[in-house]
């Protein structure tokens, strides 16, 4: 026989399935590796955008409480306000909401501008959790309002208002943050009495800041956030109202 003769006889039915098998693993290890490959390009590019997202509300949100303003209801704001049963002086008079799950202040300017328009903005910024999933969102609420005419935080007062009853003041809303795995804030004061050297904070109580009124204000907010792919992390924010005077 002829050692560089061709056969004729071609591949049997085994070898073929054989053939067959072979390329469907080196297939299947090819797209696992692709597809680990792409899940690993996606995760990198979602922990990017999500640590973008935290250095900008950082940077916003910094802005804001350095430029928040302590606002107190006037006695004429009580009374109306307590005409429609919706305050109690016990809650306090100052306008500053310090929740686990929410921070509310006034500014005397949009919390996305930078220029005043001549309207105080009562801030609200609240964390909402999905009932499916249970992530977190960070929303923010900016109400326009004019000071000792307008009431930012239920039923305007008729007749002295901006806006008639049957009409909501100017409001913006959006979500600053999405699909968060935990947001939480604290709220603290630092204690300088009888100091000999660095103040100590003092977590500010629940019953002095939760709700629309506050009783005390805090030195600096505490924001704690886990975001996908990525460390805890604990942010600090100026709220130094207290200490430049009010």
């Amino acid at each position: 026989m002829d050692p560089f003769q061709v056969s004729k006889q071609g591949f049997t039915l085994m070898e073929l399935l054989v053939a067959l098998a072979v390329m469907g693993i080196l297939c299947s290890s090819i797209a696992g590796v692709l597809r680990n490959a792409t899940d690993s390009v996606e995760q990198g590019t979602a922990a990017l955008d999500n640590l973008t997202r935290l250095r900008s509300l950082e940077m916003v949100l910094g802005g804001a409480l350095r430029d928040a303003r302590a606002l107190q209801l006037t006695q004429e704001e009580q009374s109306m306000l307590e005409e429609e049963g919706s305050y109690d002086s016990a809650d306090g008079d100052y306008r500053y909401r310090g929740e686990e799950t929410a921070v509310g202040f006034c500014l005397e300017r949009p919390f996305l501008g930078t220029e005043r328009d001549g309207y105080m903005h009562w801030i609200v910024l609240e964390v909402r959790t999905d009932e499916e999933t249970d992530l977190q969102s960070l929303w923010l609420t900016d109400v326009s309002f004019l000071q000792g005419i307008d009431n930012p935080v239920g039923e305007d007062w008729g007749d002295n208002a901006m806006f008639t009853s049957d009409a909501e003041l100017p409001k913006q809303e959006v979500r600053l943050l999405d699909k968060a795995e935990m947001i939480f804030f604290r709220h603290w004061q630092l204690d300088e009495e009888g100091m000999t050297d660095e103040p100590e904070p003092v977590e500010l109580e629940p019953e002095d800041i939760e709700g629309d009124y506050a009783l005390e204000l805090p030195d600096f907010v505490e924001m704690e956030i886990k975001l996908p792919k990525m460390e805890t992390e604990i942010l600090y924010f100026d709220y130094s109202i207290r200490r430049n005077g009010i």
